[in-house]
């Protein structure tokens, strides 16, 4: 259902309707709720409509959280699916959503601030035996819940259940990761946090998990020693049994051997580097698939990456990579001062990386790039996707690839 701000001068003949969908459609069991945002009146509308049907419904998803007002207990008893985004005003309840079926649980655009005057939990552990899936998602650039005492009285969230775990810019502390007590084995998680939420969660008890993904948001203040600790303890090769993805801004510095035994398959770094130290993080981590580098400087001229040996036969004497990269991305900064059509450490790159797929860089000089993919195009078995950010924009068609 769908309503627009109007709907206030209606607030009077609106209750009749909830009566008439129900009749009209009395076995609803996924209820979609949107528009008319920051409206109380229809949001109270939308409340009383969920509250019709809400012993049979299954999947909830309201754009902005609906009011009930005193509700029921045993209220959403079969609702296994909810997705709920919260509006800004002050003055909300949510829908009672009984945990012992939910299965899927999405809260979007979660309030940075507690309202003191709201009534305290009177329990201490809520269960959700069936939970599976739980995304928590805060407002972007907001210092999230920096009252941190305001949350001291939080009951324990137990899921014994879960299998995935979203938390997006969570800041420097999440409340409910805070309370929550986390099976020892799960399939995914995906935090987007600063050094805070992720200390949290290197102590929450997970003791192996399939895929972890991460992005760091640090800032200067962060002690670098502990940072990489706890990067190496959350990425410990015992902890991350498949797949790890690791996002790092450029305020953190690394060195290849702080990531070596980790498993790393996907990292994306944004430190200034230079060419010798591209070719040493390639070097050292041996599981990486995909790897983009954010910040390269100029080539080092002291560092020689020319091939002699370019245009005889390259497969006899260049040694390629252990690492199984099938996607590189090199963003030059805008230190670079390149005459070459495409850069060196690219070409270098290129001919010790077989399984090479998608390749993305940016700063290339307007050259006609269609010469270097085909000079070396028999070295690139599986190459099929190129994306150049020129410096100028020439009028040429790479031509002979398909995807390119």
């Amino acid at each position: 259902l769908r309503a627009d701000r109007n709907i206030n001068r209606y607030q009077a003949s609106m209750q009749p309707y909830v009566k008439t969908i129900g009749e009209l459609l009395p076995r609803v069991s996924k209820l979609v709720l949107q528009g008319a945002t920051q409206c109380e009146v229809l949001d109270e509308w939308f409340g009383d409509l969920a509250l019709h049907y809400s012993n049979q419904l299954r999947y909830l998803d309201r754009d902005y959280c609906i009011v009930i007002d005193t509700p029921p207990l045993q209220t959403f008893n079969m609702l296994t699916n909810l997705n709920v985004t919260f509006g800004e005003f002050a003055n909300y309840s949510t829908a009672c959503a009984a945990a012992s079926q939910l299965q899927h649980l999405r809260i979007y655009n979660i309030p940075c601030s507690v309202d003191e005057s709201l009534p305290a939990v009177k329990t201490t552990t809520i269960v959700f035996p069936e939970l599976r899936y739980l995304l928590l998602e805060y407002p972007r650039a907001s210092n999230v819940f920096a009252n941190i005492k305001a949350h001291a009285s939080l009951p324990k969230l137990k899921l014994p259940c879960l299998e995935t775990l979203h938390i997006l810019f969570g800041g420097n502390y999440c409340p409910v990761l805070a309370c929550a007590v986390l099976p020892t084995s799960m399939k995914s998680i995906n935090i987007i946090g600063q050094y805070g939420i992720l200390s949290v969660l290197d102590k929450c008890g997970v003791q192996r998990v399939e895929k972890l993904m991460m992005t760091a948001l640090l800032n200067p203040t962060n002690n670098a020693s502990d940072t990489k600790n706890l990067i190496k303890s959350l990425y410990d090769c015992n902890r991350v049994t498949r797949y790890g993805c690791l996002r790092l801004d450029k305020t953190l510095t690394l060195k290849p051997e702080d990531l070596e035994t980790l498993t790393i398959t996907h990292l994306q770094i944004g430190m200034e580097m230079d060419s010798a130290m591209v070719i040493a993080f390639i070097t050292k981590l041996s599981r990486l698939v995909d790897i983009k580098f954010t910040n390269v400087s100029m080539e080092d001229p002291v560092l020689n990456l020319a091939d002699p040996e370019i245009n005889g036969d390259i497969g006899k004497t260049v040694v390629p990579f252990a690492a199984p990269i099938n996607s590189l991305s090199v963003n030059y900064n805008n230190n670079r001062d390149s005459t070459q059509p495409v850069p060196e450490l690219i070409t270098y790159l290129l001919l010790r990386l077989p399984m090479l797929r998608y390749l993305t860089a940016n700063k290339v000089s307007a050259e006609d790039i269609t010469k270097h993919v085909e000079q070396f195009e028999p070295h690139f078995p599986h190459l099929s996707h190129i994306s150049f950010d020129l410096e100028e924009c020439p009028p040429f068609i790479v031509k002979g690839r398909k995807g390119v």
